[in-house]
């Protein structure tokens, strides 16, 4: 069965495998093309997780900046795999503890910052 719990742990699976593929391969994360962006491909336009991919495996290098640069939410996504993975109980019921409200909040906040960092992406592409 596939629930978030399994997601996280073959997340982290797999940027293991990547990350020790571009260590024994000698290539940088800049040069690491997994998945082509559709909405790149067909806008020509980065969209908000552009970048991300990159940054999760320059995380894995250890190289903080690089992962920043790339994109700021690589930090939160390999954290929150990493607490699910590891703490699947304690990080579902600290969830669900939550009030609905809280949880909306969390959610909004999540996707406004997220605009704002792909905002910040497409006005220095275009300057």
């Amino acid at each position: 069965m596939v629930n978030h719990i399994f997601l996280a742990r073959l997340f982290l699976i797999g940027l293991a495998i990547v990350a020790i593929f571009t260590i024994v391969v000698d290539t940088s994360p800049e040069e690491v093309k997994l998945l082509p962006c559709l909405f790149h491909t067909v806008t020509d336009v980065p969209c908000p997780g552009c970048g991300m991919t990159r940054a999760c495996i320059s995380l894995s290098h250890g190289q903080f900046t690089d992962a920043w640069r790339y994109h700021p939410f690589s930090f939160i996504i390999i954290g929150l795999a990493i607490c699910l993975a590891i703490f699947p109980t304690k990080f579902t019921d600290v969830w669900s503890g939550l009030s609905s409200k809280t949880q909306s909040i969390i959610g909004i906040f999540g996707v406004v910052l997220c605009l704002s960092v792909w905002i910040m992406k497409l006005t220095s592409i275009i300057e």
